[in-house]
């Protein structure tokens, strides 16, 4: 099984996969993971030295990953908290980002977006090319 996990963190999707007794070994079993953070990724990687770290999602091209089997994640979601400022997924022109093709196009024309919850589109836009056969995003 090959899982991509974006927005990894400490990898709790492993915690989760090792309930399940699933382990990744890099070679058949591959666990790719997105995460900038790097104390969350010093964290998985001392716990899971397998992992294949990739780095920002806003970089990752879909021909790098061939048998994904699952895609994983959970975005950041402040911008759609009651916690957070409830803006949702904005430009900083105030431009309300509400398809993935919307996104696409603001990113090519280079506008940037108010917080981190935009990234939601990332994972859409992997999902969609890569089609697994499964995928999971917590919101």
């Amino acid at each position: 099984m090959n899982v991509l996990s974006l927005f990894d963190g400490i990898s709790c999707g492993q915690v989760a996969f090792d309930k399940l007794r699933i382990k990744f070994n890099g070679i058949e079993n591959k666990y790719y993971a997105s995460e900038i953070e790097p104390n969350a990724i010093k964290i998985a990687m001392k716990n899971y030295p397998n992992t294949i770290q990739l780095g920002d999602v806003r970089n990752l091209k879909t021909e790098d990953f061939k048998n994904i089997n699952i895609i994983i994640g959970g975005s950041p979601c402040q911008n759609f908290s009651f916690a957070g400022s409830m803006k949702g997924a904005v430009t900083k022109d105030k431009i309300e980002v509400t398809t993935l093709e919307q996104y696409l196009e603001l990113k090519e024309n280079g506008f940037e977006f108010d917080g981190c919850s935009y990234l939601v589109w990332e994972y859409v836009r992997l999902l969609k090319e890569i089609k697994p056969k499964y995928f999971y995003l917590k919101m």
